[in-house]
């Protein structure tokens, strides 16, 4: 996790001397600080070191708006001297700042003699709504002595609860049409007195963008999030008491569809948009007319039709004239229509009266047990409550009723897909201003009239949708690229190149231009041979998909001229292509800037070599981790933009090296377990993608165990990565239920028993390992992982339950596959020798299934079988896709064949990294980000080929945690001087602390420096050329030979290591 803005770890400088030996000697390296400081501190004394980066929930931001009454917290320690650990710890806490300082706490934890750092539990009063914490942290070192209290941090709770919304109602645009203009809803009022606390409580389905008295309310983007909006929407709480003013306020909401609402449906003509793109749309719910009344108490509605309602999910009455007279009920069950059906029972009874023709509609699928729930239509609506406190304490609430004014804003048309379309004459300047005007008079840019009108309250997506809190990171803007080049291939066309595929937006800035110029922006992540933009790998199905990927601005006739990018979609990019210019008008690499885009994560590791191949290959997938991070993970920013379980969960080894996902992850495991089966006969199940917007339950990808099997592995990374154990108590009824799915329903009988057959096999590999190996394989990952949740958690008896059953599992996935003549997998064992792939070893390898004393002969295959692929020549390459390819370069690093992994690195022959950097027509200088396929086919901005990363932190940088480590308490320091390599640094943010190597080889001297963090211990592999080692140095304990290896015992601080003879490596 990345230090927090409470304050930073310094680097140490690094003095004294060095002495270098053909056997390897180690010094410990020490701060430069006075001698003295240096030096233990008696019983009861202070200690220089200081506590940094407290969290709460995996969050160091101070958050606003935390909805867990007993959250978890962590910190971490800097400037602590060598050998430090912690021996004790105590937390304070209390309301304010005020409160802290004059000892009126919450709670104070007391001295806890503890080492522990992460997933710390509130132990105080459970917090209530709106409830600030304000706390800080003081730890004990080794000799007694005490640090500095923190600097202090805080959080704010949420809403807890529906009724903390009070009065708020959802409100939408009455009577809007899907393809009509995206709405704007304002709301004017005064404030007597100066404000001291003001905070607004929002939610705007799809998305939201709010400002209040002119200005942003925040620098989030693309908020709130993306959801399965028939069971959570998230809201966001903003303090915004800097904004409010006394005397006139306004406060305004401009809302896009996201993927609440996809449809190829809505065109423009006016931008020639005609075919929009869209890879899933979404399905429009129930909608009908009362053919009899409905009497006040009835639980029964006679409606005209019953298509497409949902036991379980909400029926709306009334829903017309601005919903006064609406009541939403929960359906109970949907009979037939007319006035002679059946019609829709539901509860509780109707309140009022409601006359036949009334409007009607439904609600999507709560209880979804195949039907894609999180698709269901929702229209644009939200639900606000702003609270505002003055000086003399008096409280004042605004919500979200008919009284807030909306309008049809300029943004014509809004696809997640597709792009946007906006029209800068529909523009009202200043309509979140003071005082402006929200009459029915108001005026846009071009005369006609804005059209202000009284919301209408809407229902809410459906009375099973709850508010939640975002645990994850915010989207921001977090870079700005300035195109590296400007051509004209043809006459009134302009490429820009920003010479890196990123996720993002274009920012167009135009000098004066008349009226009513529609500019057209085409994002691209390739190009055709006449240099102009090619999208096909941003889209995908065919034109029965659409073709139409753009974003359009129509300008107003700026004097100072114009600038503007879109706020309700991104694109995936590397060039950009631009008409609608006048002729006449040059653009210059001014005009276009790239705004990239993704969740704020904290920063983790970094890498840099000497070698130019590596360097890129990390930034390749840097770029592609970043382009895929998002309100969830995605498979890639073009085509698809869904959150695949394995996309993100096979290459998790990589993406945490790079940023933080302690908080992040919580959010997705929220994702994963709405997408779970709630009802018919697979239970348990786990769709292929959570949200689920179109389909991944049924069929020959619907229950891919591993793609379900996130909801398991999900906590076990917060888990194994963080610390975190409050993920897997709070889903562990969900993670039981899919391990019963998968035992009841996917797992075979009799001769096939505990066999599963996986539909998706390594997806996208060069080579198909059989279905029934890799299921088996994630069969044992659930087995095993909950066998090891459930005695974390002090479920004994399920804990051996669940050891049994991966023991049974491990000994069929043997008994099925093993071929113990040839000393490898195949997909028959015994019985064939056919589907002996790179992945079918390596998965038994990485996982723990090889019998014992045949560990060996598999490894042999392994590294015979990466020599042997050659399927265009060249060699050696990788087979593995998706499932497999981690699990091989584990395999090979583990195994001692950093090597081969080196020689696969240089190979320029598919499949291969460097054919993604050869230069081809599409991309002249290569890729910049990793594709989806090892063939350059469909995506080219994806994570699930970047799975070599991993070896680029633990293999040559040599930083990882032993197996069965948690948290990077234990770490060990084995990095891999192979190939041409003469330098490689390296760090990674552990949750105790950032540890850093660096190693150089030059003239037949290996020197290595590493700082290992406080409160941390580490074994330190030093390569010695086959030497032995003479001398042990203070601080750093000689343990044993292993090969060409010295291995020492560190604890906390700064060492340096030097050999000779070290070889070059191969």
């Amino acid at each position: 996790m990345s230090e927090g803005r409470n304050g930073s770890p310094s680097r140490r400088r690094v003095v004294g001397t060095m002495a270098a030996s053909a056997a390897g000697l180690a010094l410990p390296v020490t701060p430069r600080i006075p001698v003295q400081s240096a030096q233990a501190q008696p019983s009861g004394g202070v200690e220089k070191a200081q506590v940094v980066g407290l969290a709460v929930d995996g969050r160091e931001d101070r958050p606003l708006g935390v909805d867990d009454p007993a959250p978890r917290l962590s910190w971490r320690v800097v400037r602590a001297g060598a050998a430090w650990t912690q021996t004790a710890y105590q937390v304070r806490a209390a309301r304010s700042e005020r409160d802290l300082d004059a000892g009126r706490l919450l709670w104070d934890s007391g001295p806890v003699h503890s080492a522990a750092q992460t997933d710390i539990a509130w132990r105080g009063p459970v917090l209530r709504s709106r409830e600030q914490v304000v706390w800080q942290v003081r730890v004990w070192g080794p000799k007694g002595g005490a640090t500095p209290w923190s600097r202090t941090a805080s959080w704010e709770m949420g809403l807890l609860r529906p009724a903390d919304w009070g009065r708020a109602r959802w409100i939408e645009h009455p009577g809007r049409a899907v393809d009509q203009p995206l709405p704007l809803f304002a709301k004017a009022f005064k404030v007597d007195g100066r404000v001291t606390r003001a905070r607004l409580y929002l939610s705007g389905v799809g998305l939201q963008v709010a400002r209040l008295n002119g200005e942003p309310v925040t620098d989030e983007v693309l908020a709130p999030g993306n959801s399965n909006y028939q069971l959570s929407v998230e809201y966001r709480a903003y303090d915004v008491t800097h904004l409010v003013r006394t005397g006139d306020n306004t406060l305004g909401v401009e809302l896009g569809h996201g993927t609440a609402l996809v449809t190829r449906s809505v065109t423009n003509t006016a931008t020639g948009r005609s075919a929009p793109y869209s890879w899933w749309q979404s399905q429009f719910k129930g909608t009908g007319t009362l053919t009899d009344p409905a009497a006040r108490g009835a639980s029964t509605a006679k409606v005209s039709s019953t298509a497409n309602f949902h036991v379980g999910g909400t029926v709306n009455i009334d829903t017309g004239d601005g919903g006064d007279r609406l009541e939403s009920r929960t359906i109970t069950a949907v009979g037939t229509a007319g006035s002679d059906g059946t019609g829709i029972s539901f509860q509780p009874a109707l309140s009022a009266d409601h006359a036949t023709g009334a409007a009607v509609t439904a609600s999507g699928n709560s209880l979804a047990g195949t039907d894609p729930s999180a698709g269901a239509a929702v229209t644009p609506r939200l639900i606000a409550r702003l609270e505002l406190t003055t000086a003399d304490g008096t409280t004042r609430t605004l919500v979200t009723d008919r009284s807030w004014r909306t309008a049809l804003g300029p943004t014509t048309t809004a696809n997640w897909y597709s792009g946007s379309d906006y029209d800068a004459r529909r523009e009202q300047p200043a309509w979140t201003a003071p005082r402006a005007d929200l009459s029915a008079s108001a005026e846009r840019r071009d005369g006609t009239p804005v059209g202000w009108t009284r919301a209408g309250i809407a229902p809410p997506p459906n009375l099973t949708t709850q508010l939640v809190w975002r645990n994850a990171e915010p989207l921001k803007v977090v870079d700005r690229l300035r195109p590296v080049s400007v051509k004209q291939p043809r006459p009134g066309v302009w490429v820009f190149d920003f010479g890196q595929n990123f996720a993002g937006w274009p920012r167009l800035d135009l000098d004066r231009l008349p009226a009513g110029t529609t500019v057209k922006i085409r994002p691209a992540e390739s190009l055709n041979a006449d240099g102009t933009v090619d999208q096909a790998s941003i889209m995908g199905g065919g034109a029965a998909r659409g073709t139409d990927i753009f974003a359009a601005y129509t300008t107003h006739g700026g004097a100072r001229g114009e600038t503007w990018q879109p706020q309700f979609h991104y694109f995936g990019m590397q060039w950009v292509q631009i008409t609608g210019l006048p002729e006449g008008f040059t653009p210059t690499r001014d005009t276009v800037t790239g705004l990239q885009i993704h969740a704020d994560v904290p920063v983790a590791g970094s890498l840099r070599t000497s070698n130019d191949r590596i360097n890129r290959i990390h930034r390749m997938s840097r770029y592609s981790i970043m382009s895929n991070v998002m309100s969830t993970f995605t498979d890639c920013p073009g085509r698809e933009k869904l959150a695949y379980p394995a996309d993100y969960l096979q290459p998790f080894a990589s993406l945490h090296r790079t940023f933080g996902y302690g908080a992040y992850l919580r959010t997705m495991e929220r994702h994963l377990a709405e997408g779970q089966s709630k009802s018919g006969d697979n239970i348990g199940n786990v769709a292929l993608k959570a949200p689920v917007y179109d389909w991944g339950y049924t069929g020959r990808f619907g229950d891919e165990i591993n793609w379900g099997d996130g909801i398991v592995l999900t906590p076990w990374f917060l888990y194994e990565t963080y610390g975190d154990t409050q993920t897997m108590a709070r889903h562990y009824p969900q993670m039981q239920a899919f391990l019963t799915y998968i035992r009841t329903k996917k797992a075979g009988t009799g001769a096939d028993a505990h066999l599963v057959d996986a539909a998706l096999a390594d997806w996208i590999s060069s080579e198909q390992t059989s279905g029934r190996i890799t299921g088996t394989w994630g069969y044992h990952q659930v087995a095993d992982r909950m066998a090891r949740m459930a005695a974390l958690l002090g479920r004994t008896a399920d804990a051996a339950e669940y050891r049994s059953l991966a023991t049974h599992i491990k000994d069929a996935f043997n008994d099925a596959f093993y071929n113990r003549s040839l000393g490898r997998y195949t997909a028959d064992g015994d019985r064939g020798t056919a589907g002996a792939t790179q992945a079918a070893q390596a998965l038994a390898l990485d996982e723990g299934l090889v019998p014992d004393g045949e560990h060996g002969k598999v490894l042999d295959a392994l590294v015979e079988l990466v020599h042997a692929h050659q399927p265009f020549g060249g060699g050696p390459h990788f087979s593995g896709g998706t499932i497999g390819l981690a699990p091989i370069v584990r395999a090979l690093h583990e195994g001692g064949h950093d090597d081969v992994l080196w020689a696969v690195l240089q190979e320029d022959t598919r499949p291969g990294y460097g054919y993604f950097m050869a230069p081809t027509t599409a991309n002249p200088g290569g890729l910049t980000t990793i594709p989806e396929n090892w063939d350059l086919g469909a995506s080219k901005n994806h994570m699930i080929l970047l799975q070599i990363e991993e070896w680029f932190h633990s293999g040559l940088a040599g930083i990882r945690q032993p197996r069965g480590g948690v948290a990077y308490r234990e770490l060990v320091i084995d990095p891999r001087p192979v190939g041409d390599l003469t330098h490689v640094a390296g760090s990674y943010r552990t949750p105790y602390g950032e540890v850093t190597t660096e190693w150089t080889r030059e003239r037949g001297v290996f020197r290595l420096r590493v700082e290992v963090p406080p409160n941390t211990t580490a074994e330190i592999r030093v390569p010695t050329g086959g030497g032995k080692p003479q001398t042990v140095p203070s601080g750093a304990r000689f343990e044993r030979v292993e090969g060409d290896r010295a291995v020492y015992s560190v604890r906390s601080g700064s060492y340096v290591f030097a050999a000779r003879d070290v070889r070059q490596g191969g």
